[in-house]
């Protein structure tokens, strides 16, 4: 087997370390289920119109939809996300992350960054 490369074996560190924090800190990431969501809900905050959601039919990754119903049930119960009715159709809803949601989420990213700034010089483009 080939050795890693100085820079592989930096970023591995790094992914392994936030994995570590993740289990440690996140139950809401110990799953693929889970994960998925957690995901789906940070990507609406880089959306361009603030309070948008994702569709409660919108899913992504290989989870069944029995395991992607009981995450949003446990993500609702900790005060990760809300329901509300969609903008185009209010038959449809759309589950929008909380603010606790977002701190959290922050808290996560800057353990990132702190972990990519201790082993990279980063400069933001």
């Amino acid at each position: 087997m080939r050795k890693l490369s100085p820079k592989q074996a930096n970023l591995l560190s790094i992914l392994v370390t936030l994995n570590a924090w993740e289990q440690k800190n996140s139950a809401s990431l110990h799953t693929q289920s889970g994960r998925s969501l957690y995901f789906q809900l940070a990507q609406v905050l880089l959306a361009p119109v603030e309070g948008d959601g994702v569709s409660m039919k919108q899913r992504l990754g290989d989870a069944s939809e029995r395991s992607m119903r009981d995450q949003m049930r446990s993500f609702q119960e900790a005060g990760l996300l809300t329901e509300k009715n969609g903008t185009q159709d209010a038959r449809t809803k759309q589950i929008v992350p909380t603010e606790k949601f977002a701190d959290d989420l922050r808290q996560h990213l800057d353990l990132c960054i702190g972990l990519l700034e201790y082993r990279y010089l980063m400069i933001e483009k």
